[in-house]
């Protein structure tokens, strides 16, 4: 049985990059969620997250914290699935990047960290666009999984 490894597969490394800028952002995403709904249980309604121009707080802010940190937890999901090389993963990972492009906007704050946030999105997307994540994830998957070889199968 070979040991355990972390690059378990031949990842090209357009995948893995996506795949470690993934693992990053849904990080931040869940560490901001957490704060959010801390904030908001906590504190309640005297202090206040901006979003889309208001302000949200107490049960509010903990709502907008706990889809953030839903948001995370998916981005780590798609990580995972990225590096198994399911085929459906770029497609998820893409879409997930638009989700958070549009939530980030909606901020309606021109700070840095929008600026730094949509440009993580942006390279995420771009990163698994490439032809060599095309590739990658558009080889045929060995049935090593299901244990029936395609030769027992076919008869």
């Amino acid at each position: 049985m070979p040991a355990y490894s972390f690059g378990a597969k031949n990842l090209p490394t357009t995948i893995r990059a996506a795949r470690a800028l993934l693992f990053l952002e849904a990080g931040v995403l869940v560490l901001s969620g957490a704060f959010a709904v801390l904030i908001g249980l906590l504190l309640g309604s005297s202090n206040a997250i901006p979003f889309a121009g208001t302000s949200v707080s107490g049960q509010a802010a903990a709502g907008l914290g706990l889809l953030y940190a839903v948001l995370g937890i998916l981005a780590a999901y798609f990580g995972v699935e990225l590096g198994r090389l399911t085929r459906w993963s770029r497609t998820a990972v893409v879409a997930l990047q638009a989700v958070l492009i549009v939530l980030f906007m909606a901020r309606a704050d021109f700070s840095i960290s929008l600026v730094l946030s949509v440009l993580l999105c942006v390279g995420i997307a771009a990163l698994l666009v490439t032809s060599s994540a095309g590739e990658a994830l558009n080889r045929p998957r060995e049935s090593g999984a299901s244990g029936v070889s395609s030769a027992q199968s076919k008869s």
